[in-house]
């Protein structure tokens, strides 16, 4: 199995087709559909943001989880998959985590068919 690498830009076809892998890529991924709620958290975003997956699925991501990403440009862009269904963006972003400010690289990219979109997290 090849590794993919962040910000490919064939990442969502490949998850698609496989979505296992999501579990093993070496950065977080989290699956939101169009309001918001996670489908998928992967184990590398749930040691990014110290959560057991388990316990994020079926909650919204912007009100539950991370309130933190409803800065202007992070919850703009998911405004923007919200209302069109298309989105594949990458920008950095520093969430206020504990006291602190993590860095990030945000890669969000809709899947194919318009219905979720996958958050793609890296720290810098």
């Amino acid at each position: 199995m090849e590794i993919i690498p962040f910000g490919s830009a064939d990442l969502d076809n490949i998850l698609a087709r496989e979505p296992q892998r999501a579990e093993y890529l070496p950065f977080g991924a989290v699956l939101l559909d169009r309001s918001g709620t996670i489908l998928k958290y992967n184990r590398a975003e749930g040691g990014i943001a110290n959560r057991n997956p388990a316990d994020v699925i079926g909650k919204n991501f912007f009100n539950e989880i991370a309130p933190c990403a409803k800065g202007k440009r992070f919850h703009g862009e998911f405004l923007r998959f919200h209302q069109t269904g298309q989105v594949n963006v990458m920008f950095d972003y520093k969430f206020a985590y504990k006291g602190a400010n993590v860095g990030v690289k945000i890669h969000m990219k809709s899947q194919p068919d318009g219905q979720s979109c996958w958050l793609f997290v890296k720290r810098v």
